[in-house]
């Protein structure tokens, strides 16, 4: 989430600006952490905790978090140095129920990765640990003996800890022990229309529908790859402007993606890995890219730019179609705000490409963000468990997500409080400092997907609900395809960062190819030079990772197709 809810509110705190939609709070012309009256903050919490003490109640426990509320200090650091939270019960309205209902304060440490490696070094590690899941220190850690079986723990001193059992599969360690608590997990067994998360996957298209009705056609056109080319064609033949400003006919441009919309499969009959780049559908989106800028359907500025110049040129009304959820989230809320009449809206994806392959798109990280470990060092790990099954909790999800009191639950579904709305527009960040508790390393956001209210009045919201739950977007859980890297400081993992260097260079002299034929020659070029770079020693780690995921999930294909 998938980018992350955290890191807007730390950058909401400091730049002002939106949180990040998918992982975070989604809402894009609305506030997406309201604030609410210290009155209404204290009668949700008390509905909120009486409906968990219900439950509790009702098995026969007291919450494990709340059997021990004596007064503790914990030492928890994080391995990003942009991370800002200080711990604040006295303003705070989510660190305060957070110390009442656990009796724990957090001492937060911040710092990067090279200072997490000297603390394992120094074996002075603090009570937590938090950093990226991916990284090579999680199993470092773990198979040195640095960090605590969360499982052991949580059967014994904190049972209702809520995280699916996927997550503890997927993550467990060679000894068969779970030590990594991870953000932002997304479990098959809360991606179903029964619990009600699901699959979010960024690869999709958005158009201008004021400009797509000026050339007399629709969505509908723009779901097939000769359409989609009609579409861009027109604009640029017609000279279509706004606002006084030439319209480029297409922004974002994105080999993987396209070959994902042109029906890429990852996977072979035999269960074997297919790297991306190897398949036809790569080479198709190529040349469809390459016909595109022959024709003067995408600027030469489109490999030069930066993101902050896309999100301008979007921002402006001079993009008339754009690929890629984060390349039109930010800016098309500030066009809709300065007119209301151009709305960049989500048109789907292209069904297929000439193969006629059904496409399966690619889902946001599913295998989360953030790994939360707690250390040997820790002097309560008892309490640590509990409290983590406090942040587990749906309430805390929901705190997290709309502010600690900011909202109701109708009919199972989060509303936000007008008042809340009210204070949180008239200053965010003092509304945001106040009422949530920015500690999102325990996050399901399917609890949040779970909950959310669909029933919304803000266009682009409506939208970006329609994107994200757009049946015809076929999605491929991407668990078994993502974790087959080498761990990095090997050769292994140098090898792949010199093959990714210089296809990102070499990418765009394809696109921008003066033929056809020149831009499949410099293609095999390329696929040439990455193969006497080491691309078959790195093939072969990685197809070996992804057999061995797929044991993990105990199935024999990951591909949607060939299950």
């Amino acid at each position: 989430m998938r980018g992350k809810k955290l890191w807007n509110a730390v950058m909401a705190g400091m730049l002002c600006v939106s949180m990040l939609a998918g992982c975070g709070a989604k809402t894009e012309n609305a506030p997406s952490e309201p604030a609410a009256s210290e009155a209404a903050q204290t009668g949700e919490q008390e509905s909120t905790e009486k409906a968990v003490e219900e439950s509790a109640e009702a098995a026969g426990e007291t919450p494990s978090w709340k059997k021990d509320t004596s007064p503790i200090t914990i030492d928890w650091f994080v391995a990003y140095d942009w991370y800002g939270k200080v711990f604040d019960p006295v303003n705070n309205m989510a660190d305060k129920k957070l110390q009442t209902e656990t009796g724990i304060t957090i001492n937060v440490i911040t710092g990067n990765a090279d200072k997490l490696n000297a603390l394992i070094v120094s074996g002075e590690l603090p009570d937590v640990v938090t950093f990226d899941a991916v990284a090579s220190q999680r199993l470092q850690m773990e198979d040195s003996g640095m960090v605590l079986d969360l499982e052991e723990l949580s059967e014994k001193y904190a049972p209702d800890l809520n995280v699916p059992q996927s997550q503890k599969d997927w993550y467990r360690n060679d000894d068969g022990k779970w030590y990594s608590l991870v953000s932002f997990y997304y479990g098959p067994e809360r991606c179903t229309d029964e619990f009600g998360g699901f699959l979010v996957t960024h690869n999709s298209n958005f158009v201008r529908t004021d400009l797509l009705e000026q050339i007399g056609m629709s969505m509908e056109d723009l779901k097939t790859k000769e359409g989609f080319y009609e579409a861009l064609k027109k604009v640029k033949d017609e000279k279509l402007q706004y606002d006084g400003m030439d319209v480029i006919p297409l922004t974002g441009v994105y080999a993987t993606n396209m070959a994902q919309q042109f029906g890429a499969q990852l996977e072979d009959k035999e269960g074997n890995l297919q790297d991306i780049k190897l398949q036809p559908e790569y080479l198709e989106a190529l040349k469809f890219y390459n016909r595109l800028y022959r024709e003067g359907l995408i600027t030469t500025d489109e490999f030069t730019q930066d993101q902050t110049q896309r999100d301008q040129k979007v921002a402006s009304g001079q993009v008339f179609m754009a690929q890629g959820w984060m390349t039109v989230k930010q800016p098309r809320s500030a066009l809709y705000s300065s007119d209301p009449n151009a709305k960049m809206l989500y048109c789907g994806s292209i069904t297929t490409g000439d193969s006629g392959n059904q496409h399966y798109l690619s889902s946001i990280n599913a295998a989360g963000w953030t790994t939360t470990m707690i250390t040997k060092s820790a002097e309560h790990p008892d309490r640590i468990i509990s409290l983590f099954s406090y942040l587990t909790q749906e309430e805390a999800a929901l705190d997290e997500e709309y502010g600690c009191g900011c909202y109701d639950i109708v009919d199972g579904k989060a509303i936000r409080k007008e008042e809340a709305v009210k204070e949180y527009e008239d200053d965010y960040n003092a509304a945001y400092n106040k009422y949530n508790m920015n500690l999102s390393f325990a996050m399901d956001y399917t609890i949040i997907q779970k909950y959310e209210n669909l029933n919304v009045e803000n266009e682009l919201e409506k939208d970006r609900i329609n994107m994200e739950r757009d049946k015809d977007a076929q999605l491929y859980d991407d668990k078994c395809f993502s974790d087959i890297n080498p761990m990095a400081g090997t050769d292994l993992a140098a090898i792949k960062a010199s093959i990714d260097e210089y296809w990102k260079s070499a990418e765009p002299q394809m696109i921008m190819a003066s033929s056809e034929e020149e831009c499949e020659k410099l293609y095999q070029q390329a696929i040439d030079q990455i193969k006497s770079m080491g691309f078959d020693q790195l093939y072969e780690f990685q197809n070996e990772k992804f057999h061995k995921n797929k044991q993990k999930l105990g199935i024999d294909f990951a591909w949607p197709s060939l299950q």
